[in-house]
């Protein structure tokens, strides 16, 4: 009798096992699908974000350069977006974004420069000011393709 309930058992456990497995399978493939289209549209939204940032932020740069500030709004726009990465980007991304604002907001406290002295500083500098917030994002963007892993914003306890 003990054989008989043995084999018993042994055939619905195999069952459960052989019914349980396409479920199991299905759950791990649609969670990995998920987390995959969240990453794709979190990599578009940076994207998107560090565009309008490097484009706002390059009109501004140069406006701080040649004129006083007449208009808080454009700089305050870019503030934002500014916060706007502080929500999703890593701390490296935020960093190089607040190092340029910081660039920015002094250049306008600065006498405006001619067209000659911008020329000259453009050809002396080497890089763009923008180019190391520039290389953060890439160097993000491709991590999150890489590990497909969000980075996170480390807080400074200070």
């Amino acid at each position: 009798m003990e054989t008989a309930l043995i084999g018993t058992l042994s055939a619905l456990t195999g069952s459960a096992i052989g019914a349980l497995a396409p479920v199991l399978s299905n759950v791990i493939l649609q969670r990995s699908t998920t987390r995959r289209e969240f990453l794709t549209r979190s990599v578009a939204s940076r994207e998107s974000l560090y565009s309008e940032f490097i484009n706002q932020a390059s009109h501004l740069y140069v406006s701080s350069l040649t004129r006083d500030i007449e208009d808080f709004e454009n700089l305050l726009q870019v503030h934002a977006l500014v916060g706007r990465m502080r929500l999703t980007s890593s701390s490296e991304v935020v960093k190089e974004a607040e190092a340029l604002m910081r660039k920015i907001t002094a250049n306008f406290s600065k006498k405006n420069m001619t067209l000659n002295e911008i020329q000259k500083l453009s050809l002396s500098a080497g890089k763009s000011p923008i180019e190391p917030f520039s290389l953060a994002c890439r160097i993000e963007l491709n991590t999150i393709v890489q590990t497909m892993h969000l980075p996170r914003y480390k807080l400074d306890h200070a």
